[in-house]
């Protein structure tokens, strides 16, 4: 692949072979780093779904917790101001 590059850039003046190769280096550069930057969005995007997702788990725990722990009237007490709100 090299070889036809060079080949192909050879019979061009040396002006313009520096122009194209350094467009191509900076083409290649810019693929490079979005490629990077997608993958390391995607991963910082799992993992903000990831907490997310404990956090949601843990919640629910703590709330189920609190009501198979609490007393009728103190369920019911809770149940009638939250139907009021």
């Amino acid at each position: 692949m090299l070889g036809l590059i060079t080949g192909s850039l050879a019979g061009l003046s040396r002006r313009v072979a520096l122009w194209l190769s350094l467009g191509l280096a900076l083409i290649a550069a810019l693929a490079i780093t979005w490629r990077r930057g997608r993958a390391a969005g995607k991963a910082a995007y799992a993992t903000r779904r990831a907490e997310a997702r404990i956090r949601a788990l843990t919640t629910s725990r703590d709330i189920r917790h609190d009501v198979e722990t609490s007393d009728p009237a103190d369920l019911d007490r809770r149940l009638d101001r939250w139907m009021r709100d």
